[in-house]
């Protein structure tokens, strides 16, 4: 019994390796539609539309250059009591990103608008750790755990100097996550009527993320001096290329713009990665059967993909000066596939009657719930070269699986709410644009990462104890610089 609990703890500490972002709306692109929390599929009429809807490239009949510069982003996540630690503050990371939002241009040859994008659609990072140190009694003098009599020559006979008395204990945590995306694309449009414009974009996109998560801990009892510890990890490191379309409709009746676009499944062009996990668990006083396991495969095959998306979308000239625009985007759920399926060998290591597949272990899966997000936008004339900006989008989260069930590859199973305030400066052959975006995001059901608390521990666990529920929040603020230049 006690083997099979063992092995059991193995399984379910290594199968929930994942990879999935849990969001599709974090970062917006080009200078006034990033302003505009990405409410214009109706709207846009600027190099950014081979993003966000190229039928409405077709009303683009300027040749243009666009680069929205940097957008630099400081991302706050804080888990309360996220690992066990004791901590007042618990586990908190603080990073600062650099995303290259768009880089965007137009050409337009007689009724045909074509456009090219450099799209970086995600970039993030999250780095947590924690610690607990303190004099507690984590085991408790037991007679099973002593060697049988057959073994004592083997082993040495520990009888009388066991684990009696309180453990110098010592527990360690880290996270380290990175997911970055950038996508490529080429536009075509025209328009089909005077009032009415379709265009098609092709996008190739190039994905990289990993994680690594590891717990230790170690206790050495004040009397005999015997050390017992347990150590866990699992990590994942991948790259992959696909292709999909975006086909858009737009319509433009002067005070009222309409938008539609169809976005299609991704197809996965190629990939590579590695992943790996392993566990030990140790006691000088006993023999653990069972209770090392360790594998790690290079080399694998990656598969990412993205779901179908359908949005709607509309702007309205309410006066002169205001504007008023609207977005809706639903998302499609994608089922549960594998982005790395590594071989069968032997997951336990040493002389064992048990056996464990690493294929069953290590297998990276992915999956997504269908969402519906909308932003709503306000642009304002401040005056005739200066128009202000504030925008709402939701980011709802799009995690898949068991409740509470930790995801390594992406913590972040929290909806999140975008607020964006700006400005654009337009001049005689070019526009610039500055502004905020604060995001904030909170999830009370969340999973603890790891406990390092052994006052907690449960009947089966050993010296780290199951995890809890608690909460976490998340915040980031971030700067927008765009920049635009129009060609005669």
């Amino acid at each position: 019994m006690q083997r099979y609990i063992y092995v059991v703890l193995l399984f379910f500490m290594s199968a929930s390796l994942t990879a999935q972002e849990h969001h599709y709306w974090s970062n917006q692109f080009g200078s006034r539609s990033a302003l505009m929390g990405g409410a214009v599929v109706g709207g846009v009429r600027d190099t950014s539309a081979g993003y966000y809807n190229p039928g409405a490239l077709g009303f683009v009949k300027k040749s243009s250059f666009s680069v929205t510069a940097n957008s630099y982003q400081m991302e706050f996540v804080s888990v309360d009591n996220g690992a066990g630690t004791g901590e007042p503050r618990e586990l908190e990371s603080q990073e600062l990103n650099i995303v290259p939002l768009l880089i965007s241009g137009t050409a337009v040859l007689g009724n045909h608008t074509f456009g090219y994008s450099l799209v970086g659609k995600a970039q993030s990072s999250t780095k947590l750790s924690g610690r607990r140190a303190e004099i507690i009694n984590v085991f408790d003098s037991n007679p099973d755990y002593l060697y049988p009599p057959s073994e004592i020559e083997k082993y040495g006979d520990y009888s009388g100097i066991t684990f009696d008395g309180p453990e110098d204990y010592r527990g360690q945590f880290s996270y380290n996550s990175k997911v970055s995306e950038m996508l490529g694309g080429a536009s075509w449009a025209t328009d089909v009527l005077p009032y009415v414009s379709v265009g098609v974009s092709g996008f190739l996109a190039l994905r990289s993320q990993r994680y690594s998560i590891s717990s230790i801990a170690r206790a050495a009892n004040t009397e005999s001096g015997f050390i017992a510890s347990e150590d866990k990890f699992s990590d994942a490191d991948f790259y992959n290329i696909r292709t999909f379309f975006k086909f858009g409709v737009a319509a433009d009746f002067d005070e009222l713009k309409l938008g539609a676009t169809l976005t299609t499944p991704s197809i996965s062009l190629f990939g590579n990665g590695s992943v790996g996990a392993g566990l030990v668990r140790f006691r000088e006083d006993q023999p653990l059967e069972n209770n090392l396991a360790d594998d790690r495969q290079n080399d694998l095959d990656a598969t990412y993909k993205s779901p179908m998306a359908l949005a709607l979308g509309m702007e309205y000239m309410i006066t002169g000066q205001t504007i008023v625009a609207a977005t809706i985007e639903w998302f499609a759920e994608q089922s549960n596939y594998e982005v790395m399926t590594p071989a069968s060998r032997d997951y336990l290591v040493g002389d064992t009657s048990i056996k464990l597949d690493s294929k069953d272990v290590l297998t990276v899966k992915n999956g997504a719930s269908s969402i519906v997000n909308f932003a709503f936008a306000i642009e304002h004339a401040l005056s005739s070269k200066m128009t202000g900006y504030f925008s709402f989008r939701t980011d709802f989260e799009t995690f898949q699986g068991h409740e509470n069930e930790l995801e390594p590859l992406g913590i972040n199973n929290w909806n999140i709410y975008h607020t964006t305030l700006g400005i654009v400066r337009k001049k005689k052959d070019s526009e610039s644009a500055i502004g905020l975006v604060y995001s904030y995001g909170s999830q009370s059901n969340f999973k603890q990462l790891a406990n390092l608390d052994p006052s907690e521990r449960q009947r089966n666990d050993f010296m780290l104890a199951s995890e809890n529920q608690t909460s976490a929040d998340y915040s980031s603020l971030s700067l927008i610089i765009g920049y635009t230049y129009f060609f005669k």
